[in-house]
């Protein structure tokens, strides 16, 4: 139940004035049979206004006959029956489960918070003007971010995709029967003025990503630790797969050898990896197509890591034997013999950390954990005092920017890293002046009259 801060009675005591927590506007309490009580907006959040617009509200409510709980439903199991129903059409193959999942994120994290702070809750309150601060109240919102620090509301580009799923689900209410067609909410999409150019996950400028790959290739070196060499050189695999395929780093982390065909029907006959990208992403599944030898080279040194493990077991094992004491990294101590580990197989991660396991055939074998890879990735990025500011993202930025300038269509583009043309067209195909200024800005111009020195 909503928290009461403010209640006044008036007009005699025939209703009050209330205000709840949480909720923008002051409301008119009405007192019905027994205990019942109607709300209704005041549209105000100043008291001496809500007072003035209280004999209105409350002619309103008492003019029009109480509706009957059996003819009412709340807007909340409104969205229960939807998405009872997009579950039943995932069943059938007939949705995506992403699909039906981004439908619950959004009614759960953005419908049900504005329609608590507009004070609605019964699917008949709902007018064609019922969503008109939608936008508003998004922009304005702080948002909780991924590290838990505050920052800005959502992106226009993200509250139009909310509009749009909006759309849809209204359309399913009047469809079903659950609101009437004249009360359908009409929202406008909002105009989009992202500076794109100040993107958040920038591509790297050529000058800076030849200075980074600089410092990547000498970041295994100098260590005579076969373990800390291995996981060094991980990152440096780690940073190639990312860039030669353009993955999203979620999507990166849930592929299986068994999601990868090894191809050599290039004209060339150099190897291509296509790789199946799980349903249960961004984008649903899609085949992306990568170098060949870069996917080789990760298999490789996975097995190298496994070969490394093993030996670290080995000796371990026959400490326990001499009944000498044995810690594991987390400093507890292993009871138990450890047993070997196998090589890769179908159902291992691609990016697999073999480290982190030391039991029989475990499918659920694990990546470095995204706070490692962040710690190695800043460490990288602050030797080399960029002014941008690069991020893991950035390796799918640069993929996609990189590709465009070797002429491949931005369709195919846009289909082998599981997004829309126009997506990158506004954020991505920037690079193409720097890297053709031997092509640009010169015109030869006869007519042109020659400068005299003063």
């Amino acid at each position: 139940m909503p928290t009461l801060d403010f209640l006044e009675p008036i007009l005699e005591g025939r209703a009050s004035i209330c205000k709840y927590k949480d909720r923008k506007y002051f409301n008119l309490r009405v007192k019905r049979d027994g205990k019942n009580y109607t709300h209704i907006s005041l549209n105000t959040d100043d008291i001496e206004q809500a007072k003035k617009n209280a004999i209105d509200a409350y002619v309103k409510v008492v003019s029009q006959p109480r509706r009957s709980s059996k003819s009412t439903m709340t807007i909340q199991r409104i969205f229960e029956k939807f998405m009872e129903e997009k579950h039943r059409d995932v069943e059938r193959g007939q949705t995506k489960p992403l699909t039906a999942k981004l439908y619950g994120q959004r009614i759960e994290q953005r419908y049900l918070p504005y329609l608590k702070y507009k004070n609605l809750s019964n699917i008949k309150d709902i007018r064609k003007d019922s969503f008109k601060e939608y936008a508003g109240f998004q922009l304005d919102k702080k948002q909780r971010g991924r590290w838990a620090n505050a920052c800005k509301g959502l992106s226009p580009t993200t509250i139009n995709t909310d509009i749009s799923t909006l759309n849809v689900m209204f359309t399913w209410m009047v469809n079903n029967n659950h609101l009437d067609p004249v009360h359908k909410p009409v929202i406008q999409r909002i105009k989009n003025r992202t500076k794109f150019r100040d993107e958040a996950n920038p591509a790297f400028l050529p000058d800076d990503w030849k200075a980074f790959k600089d410092v990547l290739y000498k970041f295994d070196q100098g260590h005579d630790n076969e373990y800390e060499t291995w996981r060094r050189r991980w990152m440096i695999n780690y940073v190639r797969f990312m860039y030669q395929g353009g993955f999203r780093p979620h999507e990166a982390r849930k592929i299986r050898f068994g999601d990868v065909e090894i191809s050599k029907n290039r004209k060339d006959g150099k190897p291509v990896a296509i790789i199946q990208i799980d349903a249960d992403t961004k984008t649903g599944r899609r085949d992306a197509v990568m170098n060949g030898n870069t996917f080789l080279n990760v298999k490789a040194h996975l097995n190298k890591g496994i070969k490394i493990r093993n030996k670290q077991i080995k000796r371990m094992n026959e400490k326990l034997l001499e009944g000498t004491k044995v810690l594991d990294f987390h400093n507890r101590r292993h009871e138990k013999e450890l047993a070997s580990l196998h090589n890769v197989d179908k159902d291992d991660l691609v990016l697999m950390n073999p480290f982190l396991t030391g039991t029989n055939h475990d499918h659920s074998r694990r990546m470095y954990h995204d706070s490692h890879i962040r710690d190695w990735w800043n460490l990288l990025i602050g030797e080399c005092n960029f002014k941008n500011r690069y991020t893991l993202y950035s390796l799918r930025s640069t993929h996609i920017s990189y590709q465009l300038l070797q002429g491949i269509s931005v369709n195919k583009v846009a289909k082998n890293v599981g997004t829309s043309m126009q997506m990158i067209q506004m954020t991505y195909d920037r690079l193409s002046s720097r890297y053709s200024i031997d092509e640009l800005g010169f015109f030869k111009d006869t007519n042109v009259p020659k400068e005299e020195d003063d």
